[in-house]
């Protein structure tokens, strides 16, 4: 396809630069295992080419622990397509990125991610076939809550960041288990005591919950949390991965995202491999990997963060190796 620049990118199978004719979208497989890596499109506003670049880089990595740690044969990818300026036609850059992913002829598979809108899916769909359900926050929200109360419980307060596709329902499902919500989001959202956006890293909480977007975790954050638990729906949150070791020099619990968020990825990648039976089963397996990374990282005086990559990194290896 016209428009299409392979980069080379160490550590990476497959990266490209796609000219979405109005836009430009990054496509990232960190992993293709067994022929599949599994990851969401996301569509959000980017300062700079190299910027989109590097959030593409960042979440295919995330995708391929997630995904090996879930238990699932196959490895992650990521899509960040740089949000079209008004007057542009969105559907058109969509359609143009959807003929490329269908190309790339099942390597990857996509599925709705931050900025991703209803018209945005349609789009997609009309173009390509290799594009998870639309509706999978559900699957997260309960994945998140799961993994909260295999570490943190009894749950008294959480505070939420963010009240999207994710937070809204995590939220929803913790006032429904009796548990005093305080949420932020840009927009109060009616029916929910809401803080300013920055007042809800200083709440004091059992579990502080990103949903929203990632790197929201640096030095000065972390400093003002009051929490016992770091547990949410945000892929990325911390802003380095020196802010992990700061969040653990602190001695908050910090659950990886990479285990917390996964249930979306589970439900993605099981229907496209054909073992939607196995669903169930993946999901419940979260809470109590949680509970076994946590253990883990206490007994041998590390972060959680650290020994998540590792366990990760070594799966892939593993699945690399046959």
């Amino acid at each position: 396809m016209q428009g299409v620049e392979r980069l080379a990118v160490e550590g990476y199978d497959e990266v490209y630069r796609v000219d979405c004719g109005g836009s430009v979208a990054f496509v990232a497989l960190h992993a293709v295992i067994a022929g599949h890596a599994f990851g969401g499109l996301r569509i959000r506003p980017y300062a700079t080419e190299g910027a989109a670049l590097d959030d593409a880089l960042a979440l295919a990595r995330a995708m391929s622990h997630k995904v090996v740690l879930a238990g699932i044969v196959g490895g992650g990818g990521k899509c960040v397509l740089m949000q079209p300026a008004p007057g542009v036609d969105r559907a058109a850059c969509v359609r143009r990125l959807g003929e490329f992913i269908e190309e790339l002829g099942g390597r990857y598979s996509t599925g709705p991610d931050l900025g991703f809108l209803p018209a945005d899916d349609l789009a997609l769909r009309s173009v390509t076939r290799h594009v998870a359900c639309a509706e999978m926050a559900g699957a997260t929200s309960r994945g998140v809550l799961a993994c909260m109360t295999a570490v943190a419980a009894p749950l008294r307060r959480v505070a939420v960041q963010g009240l999207g596709a994710v937070g809204r329902p995590l939220a929803e499902q913790l006032t429904a288990l009796n548990v005093d919500v305080v949420a932020s989001d840009l927009v109060p959202v009616e029916g929910f005591r809401c803080v300013p956006p920055e007042a809800i890293y200083s709440q004091e909480c059992d579990v502080f919950a990103p949903c929203a977007t990632g790197g929201v975790l640096d030095g000065q954050h972390i400093a003002r949390l009051r929490c016992r638990w770091v547990c949410g729906g945000a892929n990325n949150p911390f802003a380095s991965p020196a802010d992990a070791q700061r969040l653990f020099a602190r001695g908050i619990g910090f659950v990886p995202d990479v285990v917390s968020n996964a249930g979306a990825t589970i439900v993605g990648a099981s229907n496209v491999l054909g073992e939607q039976a196995l669903v169930p089963q993946r999901l419940a397996a979260l809470g109590p990997l949680a509970a076994r990374l946590c253990a883990r990282a206490a007994a041998e005086r590390r972060s959680t963060y650290e020994v998540a990559r590792e366990l990760a990194e070594e799966r892939l290896a593993a699945f690399r190796a046959n």
